[in-house]
């Protein structure tokens, strides 16, 4: 994890320590009890990693009764989650309704496709980040990741990319980085966008795209049957088993790190009392069995922030991604 990331976290913990309208962990809050179904919504189509965090928390809510049995997780793809986003935009004050989220929650806006700002919603909880994966089909031309970067380099426009969601997700921004990084023309790039992480994979199997960019949790199974092969991962430093023979693309020389965060959000305008029961809900998911299992068997790491620390985190990655849309508008334009 670089200086800057540690800084990050460091900081947000300290707030915790100290903070306002923070938990300590135990009983979700008794002034408050959600008393209709909840819909946990996501942005994209099932399958992928939203949709797979989106049904476990719903089961794990469920089976501390802290939902009613009648929950939901609601699909509503369409505009990069902009649909999702102003579904949940327009129930404000509404408790029961609730959102599965990642970049595009920042990236939408400054990409123009809506009007909407993280700052629009009510942050919730921050829960984890996934290692951003590079992978071929098993018996893709591509060897392995100074293949790809020489192949990239020489001739950007011979490799595709498969990411999920499209521009301003962590997939593409790991793609454009990598290209940045070996000297390509970004402008050259091509990126092939699809609705989930599953639908990209499928596309890669098929041998219609040449690398796909995502979480490991949706490749697995692919790897463990030779249909698949990592080739890089866009981290600081190697994943841990079973990951761990994957190198990084900054052993390889080139400068590209990139994670992808899951977190919630809610409507605007929700109450204290409603706030500290989500947040201290989905502390209490952290801590449970369902999501140690999870976070071994799809590879990622916690990363709980509770409501306040989430806002400032979200602050933090609009700055971030604010840099990298310039490199990427910087390059069509060029």
């Amino acid at each position: 994890m670089s200086w800057e990331r540690k800084t990050r976290w460091m900081a947000a913990g300290a707030i915790a320590m100290i903070g306002l309208a923070v938990s300590a962990p135990g009983s979700v809050a008794a002034d408050f009890t959600l008393d209709k179904p909840l819909e946990m919504v996501i942005g994209n189509a099932p399958g992928g990693a939203m949709d797979r965090l989106a049904r476990l928390t719903d089961l794990y809510l469920k089976s501390e009764n802290l939902i009613p049995s009648q929950s939901i997780v609601l699909p509503k793809p369409g505009g990069g989650h902009a649909l999702a986003m102003a579904y949940i935009k327009a129930h404000a004050g509404d408790p029961s309704r609730l959102m599965a989220v990642n970049t595009l929650l920042i990236s939408n806006n400054l990409l123009g496709r809506s009007e909407l700002k993280y700052s629009d919603f009510t942050p919730l909880s921050i829960l984890y980040e996934e290692p951003m994966m590079f992978a071929v089909k098993y018996d893709s031309p591509i060897k392995d990741g100074a293949d790809l970067a020489k192949r990239l380099k020489d001739d950007p426009s011979s490799v595709s990319f498969s990411v999920s969601s499209g521009l301003g997700t962590a997939n593409h921004m790991a793609a454009i980085l990598l290209a940045k990084a070996v000297g390509a023309n970004i402008r050259a790039v091509k990126a092939v966008s699809f609705e989930s992480g599953n639908e990209g994979i499928t596309s890669v199997l098929g041998g219609h795209v040449d690398v796909v960019v995502t979480p490991p949790g949706s490749m697995m199974q692919f790897i463990e049957t030779k249909q698949l092969r990592f080739i890089a991962v866009a981290s600081d430093h190697r994943a841990e088993a079973p990951l761990a023979d994957v190198p990084t693309w900054k052993e390889m020389g080139y400068d590209v790190s990139v994670s992808a965060w899951r977190g919630i959000i809610g409507p605007p305008d929700l109450k204290p009392e409603e706030i500290d029961f989500w947040q201290k809900a989905f502390q209490g998911f952290m801590a449970s069995d369902e999501y140690k299992k999870s976070a071994k068997e799809e590879i990622f790491e916690a990363r709980y922030l509770n409501a306040a620390d989430s806002a400032k985190f979200m602050g933090d990655m609009d700055a971030q991604f604010r840099n990298y849309l310039a490199l990427v508008t910087a390059g069509q334009s060029n």
